[in-house]
């Protein structure tokens, strides 16, 4: 999601039909906690600007529902690592207290809880992760899986009382890659009534087509794998989606030095184009979704969805009940 809340940014927004939006600190094994709060207060201080009745912070379903009656835009807060906690996990409750209603336990990396996807072996959830998350569940704090590797998901789903939910992954076996799951991580989170976010970003979707030759039905194929293998209720949208969000020289290469394999052969052909031309910045649709722009062009998912033959009642799921129906169980209200 786009940090900057400016009038452009809202009105695209209206305009895509979006009630809620998952605001996330994206890679948090990267920051300290003092960088984490920082980062924060600057999204409270551009919030500001939009509240309450246009764009609001939430913290509860109840209270995302309100703001949809409203005409308001609801905004989640959430954490895509929880390394910065350091070893202390009452620093969780201070973080629960400021908002932040989701958190992976690690990001692409191995931290003190567990490991990413992107390591080369996992051995699971420490003791100290097992204790992570069973204070993220005392807190009603949702837990994402969606960097994590394959035996820490497994743990985190075997330990938690809560569903679990993979917001931003896609089957492995349409796409091989590093970031997307197994049908038995997939089924896993179903049994405990989580959802899968399926993600439009073109090196989840195929290893043979490169991000142009992709459309919205490429993404709509994932969606129905998944509703083929464990049923409608458990599909949704994680669009991972930064409007006019743009990366650098610099951040390329210091990202594949950190997070190797995270891209696909085809993104970095577009990357290493980029590095060559003498830009300063590469623009995230080029790479990742050039159908899809700006998340003003968010109903094309919708009509295609109707296209494929779900119902108007499943499409609902998909776009947003089934997420919230998880947020009920989780936070409450």
């Amino acid at each position: 999601m786009y940090k900057d809340f400016n009038e452009g940014y809202f009105h695209s927004l209206k305009s895509g039909h979006i009630a809620a939006v998952h605001l996330t600190i994206p890679n948090g094994e990267c920051f300290n906690m003092s960088q984490v709060v920082l980062e924060m207060a600057t999204w409270f201080r551009r919030l500001k600007n939009f509240e309450p009745s246009r764009m609001r912070l939430v913290t509860t379903a109840k209270e995302i529902r309100e703001a949809k009656d409203d005409g308001a835009i609801s905004v989640i807060l959430g954490s895509q690592s929880a390394g910065f906690l350091g070893l202390d996990l009452s620093s969780l409750d201070f973080f629960a207290r400021l908002g932040i209603r989701t958190m992976q336990p690690t990001y692409q990396l191995r931290n003190q809880f567990g490991s990413g996807c992107g390591e080369k072996k996992d051995e699971g959830l420490s003791n100290l992760g097992v204790q992570w998350v069973e204070r993220m569940n005392e807190l009603g704090m949702v837990i994402s899986l969606s960097h994590v590797g394959y035996k820490t998901s497994t743990d985190v789903m075997e330990t938690s009382k809560d569903p679990v939910v993979f917001d931003h992954s896609n089957p492995k076996a349409l796409c091989n890659h590093i970031r997307n799951i197994t049908d038995d991580q997939i089924k896993t989170c179903a049994e405990k009534g989580g959802v899968i976010g399926l993600c439009p970003l073109a090196m989840f979707l195929s290893p043979d087509k490169k991000p142009a030759e992709l459309g919205v039905e490429d993404y709509v194929n994932h969606i129905d794998y998944v509703v083929n293998l464990v049923g409608v209720d458990h599909a949704g949208i994680g669009l991972d989606h930064t409007e006019q969000g743009f990366t650098t020289p610099e951040k390329i290469i210091e990202d594949r030095r950190l997070f190797p394999g995270l891209t696909s052969k085809h993104i970095q052909d577009i990357e290493d184009q980029f590095l060559k031309s003498g830009r300063d910045r590469l623009y995230d649709y080029e790479v990742y979704t050039p159908w899809l722009k700006s998340v003003s062009e968010t109903p094309i998912i919708t009509e295609a969805l109707l296209r494929r033959g779900y119902s108007e009642q499943d499409v609902g799921k998909i776009l947003g009940e089934n997420f919230l129906r998880v947020f009920e169980r989780v936070w409450g209200g």
